[in-house]
């Protein structure tokens, strides 16, 4: 089962709402858990910033998942007003 955990800078003056960060679980959900299945996901606040992708079958779909991360970030249109 992949893992993804998504930690923002607490102290980033750029640190995302609470309502953006469950807006990003619903789309890391939706377009990477219809992809692979069940996957374990944080998103939360902490000391540094972070993303890591572990649990994936082979790299090739660790770097999959990067990429529709990457997608997802990009894309600004699920992000709340």
């Amino acid at each position: 089962m992949p893992r993804i955990e998504i930690l923002f800078d607490k102290e980033s003056k750029q640190k995302p709402s609470d309502k953006t960060r469950n807006a990003l679980q619903e789309q890391i959900i939706k377009k990477i858990g219809d992809r692979f299945g069940p996957l374990s996901l944080r998103i939360a606040m902490s000391s540094s910033q972070s993303v890591t992708i572990s649990g994936t079958k082979t790299d090739d779909e660790k770097e999959e998942i990067g990429q529709l991360l990457e997608e997802i970030w990009q894309d600004d249109s699920w992000v709340p007003a």
